[in-house]
């Protein structure tokens, strides 16, 4: 089996972790969910292109890129020199609104995306990009389809929950996943289990909140209106499946604190009934790390997909959707979802 090519569309804070991750965990397993999938090793993913737009990006090697402003995912592991130079792509809807106030748009002229892609021989194009550029992600998977690219989209812009691009990608078989990346200890899966696990336990919950605060890139950007609208509606749609309809549920990013940098802490807040219409209130707070959270389940869904592609299986990977992220084409639980995946990676389960 091929190493696992892939191409980079937004340099931030998640980049920054994926790139360490691999590898602090070529030979570290510890603190994964698998550290051996299908065959595959962290360190059998290889970055091989990068896009973004940022000045101070641009035209520089992605070992020194990861860790260039407005990134704040502190440097946890040594990462040598790539020859992987970051190219910068066309701005679109990448820097509009308050995206501005922090990204410092290079002025150089674009790359023809598509002949980066081609010279780069294939492989997945992973998109980063911040919530709300919906142009940029559309042109992104666009171009991914053109160059016969696997594409993974961890953004809130509907790619893989949409009939059309998900009909198009499985017209030229190739394997499409999204929407909206679950981190792999993150706030709306701590939820959803909490959630579960409640529900299992017979316990009717009447109200919920999941409130967030963080001071990444991607915080500040959901302060705008459509953006946070955008955020909050994959995550409450993601919580609203595990319970009654008539269940009170309220999700989203509150605010934004620079000091908190790559930190994240959600505050959770849960009522219902017991035994008896008894009540019972649950009011905790979880405190991680945006970077490394979505690099875990990266590693995961970059091999899942790298496993489709060897099986010539195009179109939603379903299984991997529903493990990786929040708006996927077809919900289930944690753990039917967990059940989804492991049957997709021994091959009992098509997509």
């Amino acid at each position: 089996m091929q190493g696992t090519k892939v191409v980079v569309v937004g340099v931030g804070n998640c980049c920054s972790a994926l790139v360490q991750s691999i590898m602090y965990h070529s030979k570290n397993p510890k603190g994964l969910i698998n550290y051996e999938l299908g065959g595959l090793k962290p360190s059998d993913i290889e970055i091989v292109g990068a896009i973004d737009i940022d000045s101070r990006k641009v035209g520089k090697d992605l070992s020194e890129a990861i860790f260039a402003d407005p990134n704040v995912v502190p440097k946890l592991t040594e990462v040598p020199f790539t020859g992987v130079k970051v190219v910068k792509g066309p701005v679109l809807d990448g820097a509009e609104g308050v995206l501005s106030d922090v990204i410092k748009v290079d002025d150089s002229q674009p790359v023809d995306v598509s002949a980066y892609l081609n010279e780069l021989g294939g492989g997945m194009l992973l998109c980063l990009l911040p919530t709300g550029c919906q142009r940029a992600v559309e042109f992104y998977a666009d171009a991914a389809l053109k160059s016969g690219y696997a594409f993974l989209n961890c953004t809130p812009a509907k790619i893989a929950s949409d009939n059309r691009w998900a009909e198009a990608f499985e017209d030229k078989g190739i394997p499409l996943v999204g929407d909206d990346l679950m981190s792999q200890m993150g706030g709306t899966v701590f939820h959803m289990g909490v959630l579960d696990f409640l529900t299992r336990r017979g316990v009717v919950v009447t109200k919920t909140y999941q409130l967030d605060i963080s001071g990444t890139v991607e915080a500040f950007g959901v302060l705008e209106d459509f953006r946070r609208e955008e955020k909050r509606k994959v995550k409450s749609d993601a919580i609203r499946q595990m319970l009654p309809p008539e269940s009170s549920v309220a999700t989203g990013t509150s605010d934004y604190v620079g000091f908190m940098k790559d930190c994240r802490t959600g505050y959770f807040y849960i009522e219902g009934k017991n035994c008896l219409g008894s009540d019972i209130t649950i009011d905790i707070y979880l405190r991680t790390h945006d970077g490394p959270n979505g690099a875990g389940i990266l590693l995961d869904v970059i091999r899942a997909v790298k496993i489709a592609s060897d099986r010539g299986v195009g179109g939603p990977l379903t299984s991997v959707c529903a493990y990786g992220f929040k708006n996927p084409p077809i919900r289930s639980s944690i753990n039917e979802s967990a059940e989804w995946f492991r049957a997709f990676i021994k091959g009992e389960r098509k997509r």
